[in-house]
């Protein structure tokens, strides 16, 4: 075995201790994992029930419906993190989202970026074959539509690519990049007599990842989330919003083909529940949990935001989260910025 492969598997690992369902249920494209927007992340990874803008693309294409309620037509986000701090500071995740009005809907698209760093590659005898980046991309389009002024779907799709190393580097001159496709689907309900939100969706409904061979692929980190998200409190002067999500991996192992198949993996739940706290709609103060026992996270998420339109005029936003990783890993921050126009 190669060195890199070493210094990939490492990297892979580390990542996994970020992404449990991954972890626990040996799906692969671990870039599609990791939660977007930091607002969300900062109230314990909640938001199927809650995102309305550019996020909902990741989160729920149903939620990009209710963009026609805006008196601002356009929705750009972009958000940063590193996801090993202190261990692997080239490795990090970059998100880039925009959804407008089109038509009766709304349509979204986004790229997910996950940058694995770069390795020096070495055979067995020690002999140095030079340096390769590994990453890991999606690229997805969702459009979301109203059914009544209360209710919204959507569908999206997206394509996704890996690369963990050149394949004139590897052994048999292949096996270093993958790529495949999957499906999203979302629905979101709002209740305004009880200011109560309801959402699901389905996401990452694709063929499996293959790099050498159909044998050797692995599922896509399907699964199901629901949540809520409910405004307890609402006036001139200060707001308090409260949110919780259930995730549920589509991921289970079948004996009988000795392969995962596509199921409710009822032991492996995942589940984060938050609030918000703001001040004239323009500073936001963030709490969360987060409880993934097989993933070995149970822990506070924490954040706050500024909305800048009502000292500048400009939908300018900015939001930080730091959330928590498995046992022996240092937190993880995330930085947003957001645009409405």
């Amino acid at each position: 075995m190669r060195k890199w492969m070493i210094l990939a598997l490492t990297s892979l690992l580390v990542l996994a201790g970020a992404s449990p369902v991954l972890a626990v249920s040996g799906a692969g494209a671990i870039a599609l994992e990791f939660p977007i927007g930091a607002r969300y992340n900062a109230m314990g990874e909640a938001g199927v029930a809650l995102s309305q803008d550019a996020t909902a693309i990741w989160w729920n294409p149903g939620g990009l419906a209710f963009l026609q309620d805006r008196s601002t037509p356009h929705d750009l986000h972009i958000m940063q993190s590193k996801l090993a701090a202190g261990l692997a500071d080239d490795i990090a995740l970059y998100f880039g989202g925009y959804a407008a009005r089109l038509g009766n809907g709304t349509l979204g698209a986004g790229l997910t970026y996950l940058d694995m760093g770069e390795q020096i590659a070495t055979s067995e005898d020690e002999v140095e074959l030079g340096t390769f980046s590994s990453y890991m991309f999606a690229f997805g389009l969702a459009y979301g539509v109203k059914l009544s002024p209360n209710l919204g779907i959507g569908l999206g799709g997206k394509y996704f690519r890996d690369k963990l190393a050149d394949d004139q580097i590897l052994q048999d001159r292949r096996g270093g990049s993958g790529d495949t496709f999957a499906f999203d689907a979302g629905v979101l309900w709002k209740v305004p007599a009880m200011r109560l939100n309801l959402g699901a969706a389905v996401t990452n409904l694709g063929p499996n990842i293959q790099h050498v061979d159909a044998d050797q692929s692995d599922p896509l980190p399907r699964k199901l989330t629901v949540g809520a998200a409910w405004g307890l409190l609402n006036s001139e002067s200060s707001s308090l919003l409260l949110v919780a999500d259930a995730l549920m991996p589509l991921v289970v192992w079948d004996e009988d083909d000795q392969d995962y198949g596509l199921g409710i993996e009822f032991d492996e739940n995942v589940y984060g529940f938050g609030a918000e706290w703001s001040y004239v709609q323009s500073l936001f103060v963030r709490v969360g949990y987060k409880n993934d026992s097989a993933g070995d996270i149970q822990d506070v998420t924490w954040g706050f935001g500024v909305d800048l339109d009502r000292w500048v005029g400009e939908g300018i936003g900015f939001a930080f989260a730091q959330v928590p990783q498995a046992q022996g890993l240092d937190n993880v921050k995330r930085f947003s910025l957001s645009y409405r126009f």
